[in-house]
């Protein structure tokens, strides 16, 4: 029997089966409980203490995270295919926590909140059918005005968007543009759906419409003219996005059509001026007649033009100082413009950020801006019903709910409805904004830049979020409430008493957080003078829940977290004023031990009394996590943030040797968050990146993505709980994700079903005969399983083995 199997695979006798993806991501009904006792109702009275006084998160913001930050800027699937469906990898599959949605949010009003959404686009006849696209969550759409939200692109190669843009003409078709053009996120191109986001093929690569879009216009009156702009310029299509032409080069931050003519096109150059074209986008003309001229300082610029009377333009240019430079209105075309200074400087103090005009399309008088909020900066959304000659602040409505700060995008429904997008998610109003309605409660885009785990509870999840606050998972509910207002980063629980959570804002700003109240914990550094990452590391001692470490561009350490908090510099080297750190780990074996990497791919390694340079032999680039054997301080893994070369290395010996094991990781990968399963040998290793999450069993030999059952979205931490024995994902766009942790590889199991039998020769033996081609006909499953001799490869000193799991 034994010698006929053998000669049966050698002669690869059996057709390939096909491997059936299991597409079933449903999530269990969650039950909300109420808050454990020491878990007080936090939300208004921390969020009204920010600084001290009340209501001034503005003094304490530090503004939006940086364009480009290795933390936001995400990453894409490469050689994405639309009929690639991965297999859930290994047999745990990732199930979604939460946050959906946020509640408490103190700047939505204390009501729900989701994330950011920087494009709506409501479907032209139905007006109960909107897409809205996330800044780094995906598309969505709603079929019931809001009320419920599903997700529509989970499966993109990238999840970060610029703008969404809907048929005009009625039809299903949706065009999304990937790569936010504010803060500079990687994106895929241009993405188009005709069965109403259920499908979707890519029309445009980054290499034709550029990495970022800021603006996708499908023409009114002409559905097969497309217009894009973005990072590279403004770039048309005639045919629907078959074929593409870059008609302006260089950076455009919008572009208008006349809903009437589809020839007359204006396009907004960043920094350059207002450009027009009369002949379809063939060839254009700055526009002066009262605009600024050449080598003024402006930057951004935002337009619209009048459905009701094409004649009719506005403007609204951006100065170097994130202000106002000044609003212009044209009532003949863009031929002249008049500035209407009486115009609030709604986008200060972050208009390169978050800003949008719109004009009613009934209306061409009417016209809304949208900034930051009144609350703190010089407006939130304004409104005027006379051509801008003067303005009503309406960011607040007549019923009382409020408008989430920093504003993105308007859009305006077939019957009248307004939908704004904003850092909070998506509100919409049916009279003109004089009342809002919020439609967060099913949002789920939460960006995460940390997670935290109470290691007595597995229902409690603290999340650091971009511009909701910390938020806590209190119960087993989708439902989050907010903790600290503003931005969220490093979280962590007190072991010895998880009631007591420490938390941080922006630059390194702590908050602990106990049943005997709140209070500012942070040190003596000033994030102003003193090089700090806009998300800064602050980790635990796993030996001392009393002593915390920090990191600026310095290490800080407080051995009386829970009472005084005193902090002291005990880093002997200083990276200087434009380096920081990114990432500190303890030794849990040895607490004297601490490792510290920095964003410029520097390594510093204490052993309690002196630091040494362990940076030779990495990578230069920022170092984004580590992971510490839990026995033996002398070894480690981390990740770093490249997207080729190595990304992923072990340390021996105080980090002093590293070996590269990034092994069949995917270039174009970069790798972002790091967890280590260390029971097994080699450890069982978890990478997340841009666009998703990638597997080890053999120490970086082979690597695993995540299925379908998890988004390609960016990673922004991972957690392990051993008692638990499951690993939780902080998503930087779709909320925090658990699955069980998996087991070392089933040897022998070639189909990935969880057992060894007949079913496992044919993939056997193409990944014997054919390796290559094993990934694609097995998605998702790890061709190592094959390697049942150990020796790094699937070869035919492995059939022996195989055949002896088959016959006994």
């Amino acid at each position: 029997m034994r010698f006929a199997m053998i000669a049966l695979l050698l002669g690869g006798l059996l057709s390939n089966a096909e491997l059936v993806a299991s597409n079933d991501s449903t999530t269990p009904a969650l039950t909300e409980d109420t808050a454990k006792p020491g878990y007080t109702n936090l939300p208004q009275a921390i969020s009204t203490d920010m600084t001290g006084t009340d209501r001034t998160r503005g003094k304490q913001k530090f503004g939006p995270p940086p364009p480009g930050y290795w933390r936001i800027v995400g990453g894409a699937v490469p050689n994405w295919r639309p009929d690639q469906v991965y297999a859930t990898p290994r047999a745990n599959p990732w199930t979604f926590l939460g946050p959906k949605p946020i509640e408490f949010e103190y700047w939505s009003g204390s009501d729900d909140a989701s994330g950011r959404v920087v494009g709506v686009a409501p479907h032209a006849t139905n007006a109960n059918t909107v897409y809205i696209c996330s800044a780094s969550g995906g598309v969505w759409k709603t079929t019931n005005g809001g009320i419920t939200w599903t997700p529509m692109s989970d499966e993109l190669s990238t999840l970060n968007h610029g703008s969404i843009a809907v048929d005009p003409l009625g039809s299903d078709t949706v065009y999304v543009g990937t790569g936010e053009y504010t803060t500079n996120t990687q994106g895929d191109g241009l993405f188009k759906s005709i069965d109403g986001g259920l499908t979707w093929v890519r029309v445009a690569t980054t290499g034709t419409v550029g990495d970022t879009c800021s603006k996708v216009i499908v023409h009114p009156a002409n559905n097969l003219h497309v217009h894009v702009t973005g990072g590279k310029g403004y770039i048309r299509s005639q045919d629907g996005g078959n074929s593409w032409s870059t008609r302006l080069s260089g950076s455009a931050s919008d572009v208008a059509v006349d809903p009437v003519d589809p020839n007359v096109i204006y396009v907004a150059m960043h920094g350059d001026g207002v450009y027009r074209s009369t002949n379809g986008g063939t060839s254009f003309g700055r526009l002066s007649g009262g605009l600024p001229a050449v080598g003024a300082d402006f930057h951004r610029i935002l337009i619209d033009v009048s459905v009701s009377n094409p004649q009719v333009l506005y403007a609204a240019l951006i100065d170097g100082s994130a202000g106002l430079y000044g609003f212009y209105k044209s009532t003949d075309g863009g031929s002249t413009w008049t500035e209407k200074t009486n115009t609030p400087n709604f986008p200060s103090p972050q208009g390169w950020y978050d800003a949008f005009v719109g004009v009613d399309p009934t209306n061409e008088n009417v016209v809304y801006a949208g900034g930051v909020s009144p609350i703190y900066a010089p407006a939130g959304v304004i409104k005027t019903t006379n051509g801008g000659n003067s303005w009503t602040e309406i960011s607040e409505g007549n019923n009382g709910v409020q408008l989430h700060p920093d504003q993105h995008d308007i859009a305006f429904g077939p019957t009248g409805t307004v939908w704004v997008g904003n850092d909070g998610g998506v509100w919409k109003s049916n009279d003109g904004g004089a009342n809002w309605t919020n439609t967060n409660a099913t949002l789920s885009v939460t960006q995460n830049y940390q997670i935290a785990l109470n290691p007595d509870d597995p229902n409690d999840v603290i999340g650091g979020t971009q511009d909701n606050g910390t938020v806590e998972r209190q119960s087993d509910s989708l439902v989050w409430p907010q903790i600290v207002a503003g931005d969220g980063g490093f979280a962590a629980y007190d072991f010895a008493d998880p009631t007591r959570r420490y938390t941080t804002y922006v630059r390194l700003t702590i908050f602990r957080l106990d049943s005997g109240g709140f209070a500012n914990i942070t040190g003596p550094w000033d994030p102003y003078t003193e090089s700090t990452n806009f998300i800064a590391p602050l980790v635990m001692d796993p030996s001392n829940s009393n002593t915390l470490y920090g990191g600026t561009n310095r290490v800080w350490r407080t051995t009386n977290a829970s009472t005084g908090a005193d902090w002291s510099v005990i880093s002997t080297f200083d990276l200087g004023p434009y380096d920081a750190l990114s990432s500190i780990a303890v030794a849990p074996s040895n607490p004297s031990v601490v490792y510290a990497g920095s964003n410029d791919g520097r390594m510093f390694y204490y052993n309690g009394f002196f630091w040494y340079d362990r940076s030779a032999g990495l990578p230069f680039d920022v170092i984004t996590d580590i992971n510490i054997d839990p026995t033996d301080p002398t070894v480690l893994y981390v990740t770093i943030g490249n997207t080729t070369g190595g990304r992923v290395l072990r340390g021996d010996f105080n980090g002093s040797i590293w070996t590269d094991i990034t092994g069949t990781l995917p270039n174009g990968v970069a790798a972002y968050a790091l967890e280590v399963d260390w029971r097994f040998t080699p450890p069982y290793l978890y990478v997340g990146t841009g666009a998703g999450i990638y597997e080890s069993a053999n120490e970086g030999a082979t690597w695993i993505k995540d299925g379908a059952d998890l988004p390609n979205v960016n990673i922004g931490d991972l957690r392990i709980d051993l008692g638990e024995g499951t690993i939780t994902a902080g998503t930087y766009g779709r909320g925090a994700w658990r699955k069980a942790l998996e087991e070392p590889l089933l040897l022998g199991d070639m189909n990935c079903d969880g057992v060894v039998d007949f079913g496992d020769i044919n993939p056997f033996v193409l990944a014997l005969v054919d390796p290559a081609n094993y990934p694609i006909e097995y998605p998702g499953c790890d061709i190592m399983h094959g390697d049942l001799d150990q020796d790094g490869s699937v070869g035919f000193g492995d059939i022996n083995p195989f055949v002896d799991l088959l016959v006994n």
